[in-house]
C-alpha cells in the first residue's frame, strides 16, 4: 500500500513530463545494479559455469555416439544377412524355400576355403591364354568370398582353423596387377580383335572400379603411348617396320575406339558387354561356373556366393556419341602433333629417297589391305566429324621433309666433295713442280696423241649425236680439260647421277612393277597416283631450285680457291726461240687462276647431270624424261642462270690471269726500253736492232740523169717486242688460246695494245737519246704494233699510237721521212703478215692480213728475208696454231737478225759472207733430204692428226 500511496504522491506532486523523467532515472538505476551484480557473480562463479556448460556438450556427444554406435550395430547385422553389400542376391528359391545353409556351417566354410584355394590355378589357367574377362570374374568371386568369411560371425574362429585363407588370398592379390598390366598390353597393341580389346576395357573397369569416361580415357592414353613407342627410335628396327607399326596402330586404333564407345541404334558394344556380365541371369552365366564344380560342392556356397555377380562401381552412364568425338579429336591432334616430331627425328637416320618411296609404298599398302573407304569415312565422321587420310594427315608430310632434306644434303655433300678435291689439287699445282708444269703448260696434252682419241664403234656417228662419254679423249684434248679437270668433273656427274637415280624412285612410274605384282583389290587408287604425281612434282621443284642455288654456291667457292691478287711474273728477256719450253710455263698462282677458270668452264661441258638437275622439274613429262634417258638436252632458264655464271666465273679468272701476263709484257718492254736502250747509248741501240733490209731506189739528178742507190729500210719489229709478244703468246697457248672466249681475246689484244704503248710512251719522255735511226725503229715498232694489235674500235689508243708516230717522225729529216714512209708501211705489213701466227694469241680479230692485199714487188721483195712461214690464218672457229708432233731433237731456226750498218758497203758485204757460210754448211743435195725428209714426216702426221679430227674437234668453245 506504501508503494501505491508513494506512485498517487508521485503524480499529485508532478507533472506528466516530470513523472516520465523520474521513471527513466529510476530505471536506468535498475540496469546498473543489474549490471554490478552480473560482474560480482560472473567474478566468483564463471568456471563453475563454464564447467556446467561442457558436461551439458559431453553430455550430447555421448548420447550422439552411442546411437551411432547402434546403427553400425544394425548395419553389421545387416550385413551378416545379406553377405556383402553392392551384390545382387535372391533370399528364397523358386519354391518360396530358403535351401541355403546357414552363413557358419562348417559345410560352408569348408566349400568356401576350398574355392579359394582352386581360384589361383584357374587364374593362372586363364591369365596365360590371356583370357583376361574371365580371370577378373574369377578374381572379384574369390575377392567376395573372402570378404564374407571376414565377416562371418565366427570369423576369428574360422581363419584360426584355417590359416590357408590367408596365404590363398595373398597369391590371389597378385593377379590384380597381372590382369591389369595384360589387359593393358593388350589394349595397346591389338590391331584386329576387336571383342579382345572390348573384353579387356570391360576388365579394367571391373578391377579398377571405373567408368565408361574413364575406360574411354584410359584407353585413348594406352593407344597413345604405344603409337609414340612404335615410332621412337630404336637401334634394333628400320624406319619402314617402325613406320608400318605406326600406321597399322594408328587405323586400329580409330576402328578399335570407333566399335567399342560409338553408339549404334542406341548401345555401344562396351554398354552391352557390360550389361552381359553385371546383368546375367542364372546359374550358368555366375563366375562360380568357371571353376566347374558339381552341384553338390555348390550346394553348401551361401546364397550370395553362388549367384555373385560383378558389380560396376563407378558411373555406368552412357558416354553419347558427341563426347566421345571431342574426347577423340582432343586426342587426335595431340598424337599428330608428337608424332609429327618423332616421324621427323626417326626419318632423319633415312639417308636415300628410295628408302622414302619404299616407306611410302608400305604405309599405302597397308592402307589398301587394312581400310574399307566407306567404312573408314564412316569411322572419321563419327570420330573426327571429316575426312581423315592417314597418309596425307600423318606421314606424307615428314616423308616429303626428309626427301628434301636428303637432296639438299647430297647436293652439299657433292659440292663439299669437288671444293676440295680442286682445293687438293690446287695444293699439289703449289707443291709439285711437275704438276704445276703439266697443269700450267698444258700443250703437250692437248697436241699428244693417245689411244683413247678416237671414238669407239661410233665413228660414223654425228657430234651432236654423241654424248660427252662417246666423244673419246680428242674431245677432252680440243677443250683443254687435262685428265685431272676430267676427274673432278666425273665425280661430281657421278654423285648427281646417283642422286637423280634416287629421286627417280620417288615417281609413281617407279613403283608400277610392285603394283602389278598385287591383286586387283589392292591396285592404287586414283588419289595415290595424284599424291605421288605431285609429291614428285614437288620433289623435282626443289630438286632444281637447290641445284641451282648449291652450283651458284660452287662456283663461288671455286672462285675463293683462286689467288686474288696476282703479282706480275718478273720477266726474263728471252736470248732466243730455243729455251726451254717449260721457261714459259706461268707460276703458281698464276696455274691456279687458270686451272680453276678453266675448271668452271668444264662442269657444264663433262657433267652434264648439272644441265638435268637444273632442269628437273621437267623431268615430270614421260616425254622429257624419255629423251633425256636417250642422251637429250633440255634447256630452262634456271639452267642458263647456272651456265652464264660458271662461264663468267671462268671468263673473270682467265682475265685475271691474262692481265697479269700483259702487266709482265708491259714491265718486260719497259725495262727493255727505258734501261737497255736509254742507258746503253747509240751503240746498245745499233746492237739491238734487228737487220734492215736493202732497197734500190732511182731519183733524177741534174740534167736528167737517173741516179741509183741503195738505203737501209727496218723490216722487223725490235728484238724485244718480238719476244716480249711470242712469250705473252707462248703463255697464252700454254693454256689452249682456241679455248678462250672471244670477248677474253679482244681484252687480251686490248691489253696488249695498252702495255706496249704505255711503254713505249714511257722510253719516249727522255728524247735525249733518239737518234734518227731509233726513230725510224721506233715508228716501225708502233705501226707495227698498231697494224696486228689495234682494236678498230679503239679510237682513244689510236690516236694515243698516231701522236707518238707523229712525234717521232718529227725527230727524221723530212727528205728522209719522205723516202722512207712507204718502204716502212709496206715492210709493216709484210712483217705483220708474217707474224700473225706465231702471234695468233694476241692478234685483234678484225686486224687479219691477208696475202691479196699486199702488192707484187713486196711479195718478191721479202722473199730474200722471209724469216717467218707465211700460213694463212684459219678462219672461225681458230687456233692460235696448228704444230705438228715435236721430234726428238728439235731442229735450230738460223736467224738473220744481226746488227745494222751504218754504211751501205757493211751491209752488202755482210750479206754477203752470211750467204756464202749458208751453202758452204749445207750443200744441195743434203738440204733436198732433209726437206723431203721433214715433208714425209709432216705428211704423215698431219695425215694422223687430220684423220682424227670430226666435227667435234672443232667445238663452239673458242666461240662462247
Amino acid at each position: 500500500m506504501a508503494n501505491e500511496d508513494e506512485v498517487t504522491l508521485l503524480f499529485e506532486r508532478h507533472s506528466v513530463a516530470q513523472v516520465q523523467e523520474i521513471l527513466r532515472k529510476t530505471r536506468s538505476n535498475i540496469e546498473c545494479k543489474k549490471e554490478d551484480l552480473r560482474v560480482m557473480v560472473g567474478e566468483r562463479y564463471r568456471d563453475l559455469i563454464e564447467a556446467a556448460d561442457t558436461i551439458a556438450e559431453m553430455r550430447e556427444s555421448a548420447e550422439a555416439i552411442c546411437n551411432n554406435i547402434k546403427t553400425m550395430e544394425g548395419l553389421c547385422e545387416s550385413l551378416q544377412q545379406r553377405g556383402l553389400i553392392g551384390f545382387k542376391t535372391q533370399s528364397q528359391q523358386s519354391d518360396g524355400k530358403d535351401r541355403s545353409p546357414a552363413p557358419d556351417s562348417h559345410y560352408s566354410v569348408a566349400v568356401q576355403v576350398y574355392l579359394l584355394v582352386r581360384v589361383p590355378e584357374a587364374l593362372w589357367g586363364l591369365t596365360e591364354h590371356s583370357q583376361y574377362l574371365p580371370a577378373t570374374q574369377l578374381l572379384l568371386l574369390a575377392h567376395h568370398t573372402h570378404t564374407a568369411l571376414q565377416l562371418s560371425p565366427k570369423a576369428a574362429k574360422v581363419f584360426s582353423w584355417f590359416p590357408i585363407i590367408e596365404r590363398q588370398w595373398a597369391s590371389i592379390t597378385h593377379f590384380r596387377s597381372t590382369i591389369v598390366r595384360g589387359c593393358s598390353n593388350l589394349i595397346s597393341y591389338e590391331a584386329d580383335n576387336v571383342q579382345a580389346v572390348l573384353d579387356a576395357v570391360v576388365s579394367v573397369m571391373l578391377v579398377e572400379c571405373c567408368s565408361c569416361a574413364e575406360a574411354l580415357s584410359r584407353v585413348l592414353h594406352l593407344r597413345h603411348a604405344a603409337l609414340m613407342a612404335s615410332i621412337t627410335l630404336r637401334p634394333s628396327a628400320t624406319a619402314k617396320a617402325q613406320i608400318s607399326q605406326f600406321t597399322t596402330l594408328f587405323l586400329s586404333s580409330l576402328h578399335i575406339i570407333h566399335a567399342v564407345f560409338v553408339g549404334v541404334e542406341g548401345k555401344s558394344l562396351l554398354e552391352k558387354r557390360l550389361q552381359e556380365i553385371v546383368q546375367g541371369e542364372g546359374e550358368g552365366s555366375s563366375p562360380i561356373s568357371l571353376l566347374q564344380e558339381s552341384s553338390l560342392t555348390l550346394s553348401f556356397l551361401p546364397q550370395s556366393t553362388r549367384n555373385f555377380r560383378p558389380s560396376v562401381q563407378g558411373s555406368a552412364k552412357p558416354l553419347g556419341n558427341e563426347l566421345v568425338k571431342q574426347q577423340v579429336v582432343i586426342w587426335l591432334n595431340k598424337v599428330l602433333d608428337e608424332a609429327s616430331k618423332n616421324l621427323a627425328t626417326l626419318l632423319s637416320f633415312t639417308t636415300s629417297i628410295k628408302a622414302l618411296a619404299m616407306i611410302r609404298s608400305s604405309v599405302w599398302e597397308i592402307c589398301r589391305t587394312r581400310l574399307d573407304r566407306e567404312h573408314w569415312n564412316k569411322i572419321t565422321s563419327a570420330l573426327y566429324g571429316a575426312s581423315f587420310d592417314p597418309w596425307d594427315s600423318v606421314v606424307r608430310g615428314q616423308v616429303t621433309e626428309r626427301a628434301r632434306q636428303v637432296v639438299t644434303s647430297q647436293l652439299t655433300v657433292s659440292k663439299e666433295a669437288i671444293v676440295q678435291m680442286v682445293a687438293r689439287l690446287t695444293k699439289d699445282i703449289a707443291a709439285d713442280p711437275k704438276i704445276c708444269i703439266e697443269e700450267g703448260d698444258i700443250s703437250n696434252f692437248v697436241w699428244s696423241e693417245s689411244a683413247g682419241d678416237l671414238p669407239e664403234r661410233i665413228g660414223w656417228t654425228s657430234s651432236a649425236a654423241r654424248s660427252v662419254a662417246q666423244s673419246g679423249g680428242l674431245y677432252y684434248k680440243t677443250r683443254g680439260y687435262t685428265s685431272r679437270l676430267q676427274t673432278v668433273c666425273r665425280a661430281l656427274n657421278s654423285r648427281l647421277t646417283a642422286l637423280l637415280q634416287d629421286v627417280a624412285h620417288f615417281s609413281y612410274e617407279s613403283e608400277k612393277g610392285d603394283y602389278l605384282s598385287v591383286n586387283d583389290k589392292n591396285s592404287p587408287s586414283e588419289h595415290e597416283k595424284n599424291s605421288a604425281l605431285e609429291d614428285y612434282r614437288t620433289l623435282l621443284s626443289f630438286l632444281q631450285d637447290a641445284s641451282c642455288s648449291t652450283f651458284i654456291q660452287l662456283v663461288k667457292e671455286l672462285e675463293e680457291l683462286a689467288p686474288h691478287h696476282i703479282s706480275s711474273p718478273t720477266s726474263q728477256i728471252m736470248e732466243g726461240w730455243d729455251d726451254d719450253a717449260s721457261g714459259i710455263a706461268p707460276s703458281i698462282p698464276l696455274t691456279i687462276t687458270a686451272v680453276v677458270g678453266r675448271t668452271c668452264q668444264a662442269l657444264p661441258n663433262i657433267c652434264s647431270q648439272m644441265q638435268i638437275c637444273a632442269s628437273a622439274s621437267n623431268l615430270v613429262n614421260p616425254d622429257v624424261a624419255r629423251r633425256v634417258s636417250l642422251g637429250s638436252k633440255i634447256e630452262s632458264e634456271s639452267w642458263t642462270k647456272v651456265r652464264l655464271e660458271l662461264q663468267e666465273t671462268g671468263s673473270r679468272l682467265f682475265g685475271r690471269f691474262l692481265k697479269s701476263l700483259t702487266s709482265a709484257l708491259h714491265t718486260e718492254l719497259k725495262m727493255y726500253l727505258t734501261s737497255e736502250l736509254s742507258s746503253g747509248g747509240v751503240a746498245a741501240s745499233i746492237k739491238a736492232f734487228p737487220s734492215w733490209e736493202m732497197v734500190d731506189i732511182e731519183e733524177e739528178g741534174e740534167g736528167g740523169i737517173v741516179v741509183k742507190s741503195s738505203i737501209h729500210v727496218p723490216a722487223h719489229p725490235t728484238p724485244a717486242l718480238t719476244q716480249a709478244l711470242g712469250r705473252l703468246c707462248s703463255s697464252v697457248n700454254s693454256v689452249a688460246a682456241h679455248t678462250i672466249t672471244r670477248n677474253a681475246q679482244s681484252e687480251l689484244a686490248s691489253s696488249a695494245c695498252e702495255a706496249v704503248t704505255s711503254a713505249y710512251e714511257s722510253s719516249l719522255l727522255d728524247p735525249g737519246q733518239m737518234t734518227q735511226t731509233l726513230a725510224l725503229q721506233f715508228i716501225f715498232d708502233l705501226k707495227f704494233v698498231q697494224t696486228i694489235l689495234l682494236p678498230r674500235d679503239n679510237k682513244e689508243m689510236g690516236a694515243r699510237l698516231t701522236a707518238m708516230v707523229l712525234e717521232l717522225e718529227q725527230r727524221v729529216d723530212p727528205f728522209d721521212l719522205d723516202v722512207f714512209a712507204p718502204h716502212v708501211s709496206t715492210r709493216v705489213k709484210l712483217s705483220a703478215h708474217r707474224s700473225q701466227v706465231v702471234l695468233g694469241a694476241v692478234l685483234s680479230r678484225d686486224r687479219q692480213i691477208t696475202m691479196g692485199r699486199l702488192s707484187a714487188s713486196s711479195s718478191s721483195g721479202a722473199s730474200r728475208n722471209n724469216a717467218l712461214p707465211l700460213v694463212m690464218p684459219v678462219e672461225i672457229p681458230r687456233f692460235s696454231n696448228v704444230p705438228l708432233p715435236i721430234p726428238s731433237s728439235r731442229p735450230s731456226i738460223p736467224s738473220s737478225i744481226s746488227s745494222p750498218s751504218l754504211s751501205l758497203a757493211d751491209t752488202i758485204g755482210d750479206k754477203t759472207s752470211k750467204q756464202d757460210t749458208l751453202k758452204a754448211e749445207s750443200s744441195p743435195s743434203t738440204a733436198h733430204r732433209e726437206r723431203s725428209s721433214a715433208t714425209l714426216s709432216a705428211s704423215r702426221s698431219a695425215a694422223s692428226l687430220f684423220s682424227a679430227m670430226s666435227s667435234s674437234w672443232f667445238g663452239s668453245s673458242s666461240s662462247s
